[in-house]
């Protein structure tokens, strides 16, 4: 195993396999939820000569639309068979933008700050999310969008599934994102919205963040 993998993230052994989990009836009703906020923060945000970093690039699902709507995608992941899926699957003219990079995530620095950092389904499995948030908001000029697992009813219910796989899902509060903003980038602005199964008592599965300088 590269040293660069996260040991932690069970997907750069199940590449082959991961759409078929995301496909789950449970698994797509939240995900049409986060979709819809993400294209929406995508429709405001990224602009057509931005420089986007999608850390954690997956398959690709994000991947197919943020190159439709900016000048350069840098897909970075830690599998080789994600990036090579990811690859297969863009268009050519949409592949000429992409710059394929292999790496985890706070190991890979772009040469100049990028207009937008962005990380879908990433911080479900950092364990040093702080680090990797000032990472992210290090490298980006303008914004950074992400999603995490909620502490939630929702959220705990991900986080036991996971331990079947050996894997530890960390799950956020709003104000645990929004003191450490305000206490080490004071000069940038959170919203977070939950998404996904959201009920009164059970509450979402999923917070969709942008960070954004005020």
């Amino acid at each position: 195993m590269s040293s660069n993998e996260n040991v932690n993230n069970p997907y750069h052994r199940t590449a082959e396999s991961y759409e078929k989990k995301l496909n789950l009836p449970i698994v797509r009703s939240f995900r049409r939820a986060e979709e819809r906020k993400l294209k929406s923060l995508f429709d405001s945000m990224i602009r057509a000569d931005d420089t986007v970093l999608e850390i954690g690039c997956g398959t690709g699902y994000y991947t197919r639309d943020i190159v439709k709507r900016a000048k350069h995608v840098i897909a970075l992941d830690d599998s080789d068979t994600m990036l090579r899926i990811v690859r297969e699957r863009l268009p050519e003219a949409d592949r000429a933008k992409v710059e394929f990079v292999r790496s985890e995530g706070t190991q890979y620095a772009p040469d100049e700050q990028v207009d937008i950092v962005m990380h879908i389904g990433v911080l479900d499995y950092v364990k040093e999310w702080e680090h990797f948030l000032t990472h992210s908001l290090t490298h980006a000029r303008r914004a950074v969008i992400f999603t995490c697992p909620t502490d939630g009813l929702w959220g705990q219910v991900f986080h036991l599934l996971a331990r079947y796989e050996g894997v530890r899902i960390q799950r956020y509060h709003r104000r645990q994102i929004e003191k450490f903003i305000s206490e080490k980038f004071p000069g940038w602005k959170v919203e977070m919205e939950l998404v996904g199964l959201n009920s009164g008592w059970t509450g979402a599965m999923t917070w969709v963040a942008a960070l954004t300088r005020a």
